[in-house]
Formats: structure tokens, sequence, C-alpha cells
């Protein structure tokens, strides 16, 4: 089968989507498909090239607004295409709806992964979301012929998706890459000492991610070290509140790293912590590298995001209650072998729900289903 995955951005492109679609092409393609990738241009990247055997296009972009670009070109890319079946990832918007009237015009099946709902901040974000999805953004969910939602929690919540039927395909993580074997000890040694506790966040540096509530929290907390894994915007701010809680001794700012180091850096910790506070968030992928990893995890009770865990692996803590994480965080801590516990069960249950195996089986046979029908 030729899969043609249609996403706004892509490798070398950080993020979770970038992440879910790399993850899911190379493992059709150890399936036995031939899988494409038609993106956004931008600064100096090749128009053509192969990424671990995956063929990538990327089209120029006609504006961009809000980060979104708007890529009118991929309506006539996917209509001109030989795609048995066209995968669209969203958000960012616009794109979802160029390649739904390109696949529609050309009569090929389209699936639509609603990754999370949009979400911009004040008075005109808002405006300006709710009529993106008034004018714009049903035609492509109303014209598709499948629909795939992360979580059942995050889908019954959704706004735009509450009258659309829903398959729900969970995200998935490198099981073989993300294991409790890793190794980590030469980082743990180099920021904490003396058997000091350490935990983990990864991520962009941008507000809904709930940062500045984690460090709020360590304030709470007697002892303990945090690893702040990322950059982005709120990099400065985030570093301004820091000194202001005198807390500089407590919290590293570690930066962006490779991909490659990304393993080491969740075996050297005690729990990963994931406190973000918005629908941006309708997952966190962070959570299952954390739990293949064999780590206990923390985790914001918001929609998408509580699905991850049974609460057996890890906690389940209010939103913007810097307590109630600093409270989680001193379990983990302070009863390790409880700790240990939670982190074989949810290495258990990664190995269960979500290996790339799974689940890009799980997608295959949506793919099957709406290409014979």
């Amino acid at each position: 089968m030729h899969i043609l995955q249609v996403t706004p951005y892509f490798y070398p492109h950080f993020g979770g989507v970038e992440s879910h679609v790399m993850g899911l092409s190379e493992t059709l393609i150890k399936l036995g498909h031939e899988v494409e990738v038609v993106t956004s241009r931008y600064s100096r990247m090749p128009e053509i090239e192969k990424i671990k055997g995956i063929k990538v296009t990327r089209l120029p972009q006609w504006a961009n607004m809000y980060n979104t670009p708007v890529v009118t070109a991929i309506r006539s890319f996917v209509r001109r295409s030989h795609a048995d079946v066209v995968h669209v990832h969203s958000p960012p918007p616009f794109t979802e709806r160029f390649a739904a009237k390109g696949a529609k015009e050309s009569q090929k099946p389209l699936v639509i992964t609603q990754h999370c709902d949009l979400e911009l901040k004040g008075p005109f974000g808002r405006v300006a979301v709710s009529l993106y999805q008034t004018v714009l953004g049903k035609y492509p969910l109303e014209v598709a012929d499948r629909v795939i939602s992360t979580t059942e929690s995050y889908a019954t919540t959704s706004r735009s998706l509450w009258d659309i039927d829903v398959s729900v395909v969970p995200n998935a993580v490198d099981t073989d890459r993300f294991r409790p074997e890793n190794q980590g000890a030469f980082i743990r040694d180099k920021f904490a000492g003396n058997d000091e506790p350490l935990a983990l966040f990864v991520g962009r540096l941008v507000p809904h991610k709930g940062i500045g509530i984690l460090i709020r929290a360590l304030n709470y907390t007697e002892n303990g070290k945090l690893l702040i894994v990322g950059d982005g915007p709120y990099l400065n701010w985030l570093k301004r509140l820091t000194r202001k809680m005198n807390l500089e001794n407590r919290i590293v700012f570690v930066g962006p790293i490779s991909d490659y180091w990304l393993p080491a850096y969740y075996a050297a910790t005690d729990v990963v912590v994931l406190p973000s506070t918005s629908r941006l968030e309708a997952f966190g992928i962070v959570g299952l590298e954390g739990m293949a990893s064999g780590k206990p995890l923390i985790l914001s009770d918001i929609p998408g995001v509580r699905d991850v865990i049974s609460s057996k692996e890890g906690f389940i803590v209010e939103p913007l209650d810097p307590e109630a994480l600093a409270e989680a965080l001193e379990k983990v801590w302070n009863y390790p072998e409880m700790a240990k516990q939670m982190g074989k069960r949810g290495r258990k249950r990664v190995e269960k729900l979500f290996s790339w195996k799974k689940v890009a089986q799980d997608i295959e046979k949506i793919f099957i289903e709406v290409t014979t029908k």
C-alpha cells in the first residue's frame, strides 16, 4: 500500500506530532508499505530528501501565522499523488483542509488523526479559533473516511469531535530505544550527588506545559533536584522564576539535547513529570518514554494525558496545583520501592498498549478498511 502522510511540520522540527509521524512511518515501512511524507518547507531545507527510508517532500509556505504554515500547494500535490490512502495529521490548522480538498477531488480515501484541539490565548485568539472551526475546520472532519483520536477522554470532551464517529488509536513509543536497562549513571553523577532525588521534565518551554507550576512545586519539597530538558520562548521567564524562588541550586536547565542522549536522561532520573495545563497537550509522548524507561510518572488530570496511566504506574494530580504536585514528588522520592514497582508496571503497560508495532498495525487495519469499502 502507498501511504501519503500529510503533516504541517516534520523532522527536524521538534514536537509530538512530528515524532508520531516519524515513528508511524518507519514502522509502516517495516510492515511492507511504501510511505511518503509531504510537509511545509522552511529555512534552507531541501525540497525532496529521504529520511530513514521515508521520501519527504517539502512544499513552500504561502504564509505563516501563529507558527502555523499555510501551504496551499498541498491540495494539488495530494490530488496528483499516486497514494492509495491519505493520512493527515492535525493541528496546526489549514493543512488538513488543503489535503482534504485534494483527496476528495481525486477520490482518494482520507484518514485524519486529530492530535489535539486548537487553542489560542486571549479574546482575539478564541475568536480566531471559533471562526476557523466554523468556516474552515469542519470540512475535513466531515469528509474524512475515518477520524482518529489518541484517547477516549479527549475525543469525548473535544468540541470539534463531539458529533464525529471517532476511532481511538493511541500514540506509541520505541520500546527498544527507551527501556529500563539503559544507562544514565554518568548524567546522574553530573547533576545530583549523594543519592539526591532527581525529577525530569522534557518538552518545549511554552506556557501550556505547566513548567512554572512544577518549579513552584519544588519549593514545597525538602530536597531533590529537577532537570528541565528542552528549549523555547518561555526559557528566560522560567529562569527568572527560579531565581525569584531561590531554587538555582535545585533546578538545572539542561537545554535542548540530541535524540541520541535522551534515553540516558530518562535512565538517570527517579520520576518523569508532565504538568501540562491545557488541551494543547492531548496525550504526552514524554509519559510513554518515561514508562518505557521503567520510571513512575506524575501527570496532570486533564483529558488525554490522564489516559496514559491507570494510576498504578504513577500519580495523577490536579493541574495548576503546585502543592499537589509536590506531594506526589515526595511520595515517589520517599518510597523508592513503591516507585520501582510503579516503573515496572509502567513498562508492562507500554509493552501491551503503546508499542509502535501494535499501534501501527491498528492504523494499518483502518487503512485497509477505508481502501476496500
